[in-house]
């Protein structure tokens, strides 16, 4: 069997990392909640794309959709990763 170091695990599966360690990594929708309003949305939607973090298509649909996301715009302060009552 084969033995990692923690340090290169890390670096080469970051992801998988927190899974292991159970903890959660925020996806764009996260993010939105953080947003005031559509355009800061608009703003972590081209950040996300230009990073490589969601698709060319999955950003236009985003954008696309933004009216559907309103309604959770604000419900999240920076800095509070824990969602409330899932």
């Amino acid at each position: 069997m084969l033995e990692w170091e923690l340090k290169k695990f890390k670096r080469m599966f970051p992801n998988l990392k927190h899974e292991v360690d159970g903890t959660k990594i925020p996806t764009i929708l996260d993010h939105f909640e953080k947003c005031r309003n559509e355009s800061e949305a608009l703003e972590i939607i081209d950040f996300f794309e230009k990073e490589g973090e969601i698709t060319e298509e999955m950003a236009n649909y985003l954008r696309a959709n933004i009216s559907k996301y309103k309604e959770l715009f604000g419900t999240r302060k920076a800095g509070d990763y824990e969602r409330r009552g899932l």
